[in-house]
């Protein structure tokens, strides 16, 4: 049955709202994601999905969409254009919105992909999110966001990842934890800091073992007790005249060598 709700104070569009923040977030277990092409990419993960909100002013759900969410047995609620601004995190919204559980991460995949990621104090949502992105494309399907990282539950960073955060098994701990855990369970793989005083290119380390790589804030980059748990450090090789490159953009460029060496 669809629900409608017109007060903006009513307590579960209040708690919807909560979920723009960590608080909120931690508080039920869920999350939020807004717009479209985001709603239909979480309809097609794993994820469970708990309720669609939309804007009843101007629903922009087709019947593909009505039809996915009636056969899954999602909670469909319309709201007033005033109480689901009240919810959204956007300042132009699409007017849909939908609350997903954050999944709980097992104890060990059991099938772990041969590349893996940690996020080390990246703070920026947009970057987290651009290379939570592009970990999926590449064929990651566990990271972790360390000490210092961003929620990668925030909305900022559900947005940036288009979708690709959905598809990842994602650990929150520290740094270190992850780091060591890793080393326990691949014997013979590597740990690969990026740094852009390493002596070793990205090309000509060898990607065809486990690694895990390990990126860090544009700013002050990957914490000493981190980095020396590292067993390679990789640099990319630039002619330009930039000092460096985004989180975002060099750990992008990392994962697409990892994936191209791997390819057959």
């Amino acid at each position: 049955m669809q629900l409608y709700i017109e007060s903006a104070h009513n307590p579960r569009v209040k708690d919807w709202g909560q979920l723009k923040n960590k608080k909120g977030r931690l508080r039920s277990g869920c999350f939020l994601v807004e717009g479209r092409r985001l709603l239909r990419e979480v309809l097609a993960s794993d994820l469970t999905v708990d309720t669609v909100l939309v804007d009843v002013a101007t629903n922009p759900l087709d019947e593909s969409d009505a039809s996915v969410i009636s056969e899954r047995r999602i909670s469909l609620v319309e709201l007033s254009p005033a109480a689901f601004a009240s919810v959204s995190d956007t300042v132009t919204s699409q007017g849909v919105a939908a609350v997903a559980k954050i999944p709980l991460r097992p104890e060990r995949e059991t099938t772990p992909s041969p590349i893996q990621v940690a996020f080390d104090g990246v703070a920026d949502p947009g970057n987290l999110g651009t290379l939570l992105r592009s970990a999926e494309a590449f064929g990651v399907t566990s990271v972790c966001c360390g000490t210092g990282t961003v929620d990668p539950y925030s909305p900022k960073v559900v947005r940036a990842s288009m979708g690709g955060l959905f598809h990842l098994s994602v650990s929150m701990e520290p740094t270190r934890d992850y780091v060591l855990r890793f080393l326990e369970e691949h014997e013979d793989g590597q740990v690969a800091a990026a740094s852009a005083d390493a002596k070793i290119p990205c090309h000509e380390v060898d990607f065809g073992k486990p690694t895990l790589i390990l990126i860090g804030s544009e700013a002050s980059g990957i914490s000493d007790e981190v980095a020396q748990l590292a067993t390679v450090s990789v640099r990319i090789p630039m002619v330009g005249r930039a000092e460096s490159l985004n989180a975002a953009m060099a750990g992008s460029i990392l994962l697409y060598e990892a994936h191209r060496q791997r390819l057959p």
